[in-house]
């Protein structure tokens, strides 16, 4: 029943921003100081990321800056029909080096002299509902110090130690804690403090977490006392997948894999596991036991 009426859904939504995209002239931006939203694409998710950034753009809440970043120079050159419609309303496609999902945050990293306004992440395979940006801003404005996500994961800890991935349930609202890493598909506030914690850092996250960046993103948020807060109002009734086409993604590679816990070896020092193993929290609920990121 829920696998039909999602996917009723998801097609509902995908011809009515097919057409706000064919059709609008509403500017993608909106106000001057508010956050910069920015994403990456490759391959063929190329192809329907316009879709992606179509939701935000038609949001209760737009950014100051929408941003796509491709590493294919391709790609950037000769633009789907669908991309360059959003670049007519102000969406900033920019080519960046391969850093796979580090894309969608390190090239803004470093395209900035000064860092004074949040960075919001998001994935290209999501249809965002109007009041996403709305809401997360709205929660991220509660404590401007830490650091936001709209969805997260309780990180285990068992005997002292920090359990396999595959434990860490998926969480509602909490606050601020080194125990909750943002998994940054569906939305991840990152305040400037943090941005400038991750300027200049090509090299260690190349070695240490090269395909994970939830993981190497959590390493610095804990070194930076940004670790983030749980905003868990949303589920996928309400924020819908969208197709991503053949080959192996990263939730299988991460997670089913095991890429993960050998990224979270590679790159949680022991100061930063210190921090998380000795914050106590309350167990956590699974909110989405078949969430696969």
């Amino acid at each position: 029943m829920h696998t039909i009426s999602l996917a009723a859904a998801k097609a509902t939504r995908m011809t009515a921003l097919r057409l706000r995209n064919a059709t609008s002239d509403v500017p993608v931006c909106d106000t001057d100081d508010g956050p910069v939203v920015s994403m990456t694409s490759f391959g063929e998710r190329i192809t329907s990321a316009h879709l992606a950034l179509e939701s935000i753009a038609a949001g209760s809440f737009r950014p100051s800056r929408l941003v796509l970043w491709l590493d294919d120079p391709r790609a950037v050159h000769a633009l789907t029909p669908g991309l360059r419609r959003l670049v007519r309303r102000g969406l900033e496609v920019r080519l960046a080096e391969d850093d796979g999902p580090h894309k969608k945050y390190y090239p803004y990293v470093q395209s900035e002299r000064v860092h004074r306004v949040p960075l919001v992440t998001a994935d290209d395979d999501w249809l965002f509902p109007r009041r996403w940006l709305e809401t997360l801003m709205r929660e991220h404005a509660a404590d401007t110090s830490t650091n936001t996500s709209h969805r997260a994961r309780d990180i285990a800890v068992v005997g002292g130690a920090v359990a396999p991935y595959a434990e860490w349930g998926r969480i509602g609202a909490r606050g601020s804690s080194p125990r909750n890493l943002a998994t940054g598909g569906w939305g991840h506030v990152l305040t400037p403090r943090m941005l400038e914690a991750l300027r200049d850092r090509h090299e260690e996250f190349r070695a240490a977490a090269p395909r994970a960046d939830d993981i190497w993103l959590h390493r610095v948020a804990v070194e930076s006392g940004t670790a983030p807060k749980s905003v868990g109002r949303y589920d996928h009734r309400h924020i819908l997948h969208l197709p991503i086409g053949s080959g192996p993604t990263l939730a299988e590679t991460n997670v089913d894999a095991g890429g993960n816990d050998r990224q979270v070896s590679a790159a949680w020092t022991p100061e930063v596991l210190a921090r998380i193993t000795g914050d106590t929290q309350e167990p956590a609920t699974t909110l989405a036991a078949t969430d696969p990121a």
